[in-house]
């Protein structure tokens, strides 16, 4: 088993950067650390777990955008098209963000179970709370949260994979 300390440098800066809004970079930054963690300890489902989500959380961004940028560029012509157009777009968008964070739990609770930081799966579990609880707005509260806590979770890996340390 491998030494952990690069995606323990390269998660927890990626997990700070995420937090202070450079979401792209920093998830870019976490997802090498995830890769790393999933080469180092042989479970290679780790790694297609985080890179379901990221496809799942780019489609929703890109619908999103899309359905907002359709909006702008051709306003509906009555309130309740727009409600129609807006509200059939963003639940499509919710739904694939919430199936993204169920992934990245599932994926955060493998790294949980190799490396025995518990932190991992807590992050996990209020990412996903956090994804449906949007739907009513509460959940971007446990998602700012999440987000805290996955900087503790990376920061909290240990030296060598398989070492089970908290």
């Amino acid at each position: 088993m491998g030494r952990m300390k690069n995606a323990k440098l390269l998660g927890g800066i990626g997990a700070v950067l995420t937090l202070a809004g450079v979401g792209f970079i920093g998830f870019i930054l976490k997802l090498l650390a995830v890769k790393d963690i999933a080469v180092k300890t042989g479970r290679e489902e780790i790694l297609k777990k985080y890179l379901w989500t990221a496809v799942l959380w780019i489609a929703s961004s890109l619908i999103l955008t899309g359905v907002f940028i359709d909006y702008w560029f051709n306003p509906p012509a009555t309130p309740g098209m727009a409600f129609e157009t807006i509200g059939v777009g963003t639940f499509l968008a919710a739904l694939l963000m919430i199936v993204g964070s169920w992934f990245l739990k599932e994926s955060y609770s493998d790294i949980a179970g190799e490396t025995g930081v518990e932190r991992f799966h807590i992050t996990g579990k209020l990412y996903f709370f956090g994804g449906i609880l949007s739907l009513v707005m509460i959940g971007f509260a446990l998602i700012f949260v999440a987000a805290a806590f996955e900087i503790l979770a990376f920061l909290s890996l240990p030296e060598s994979a398989g070492i089970r340390e908290e």
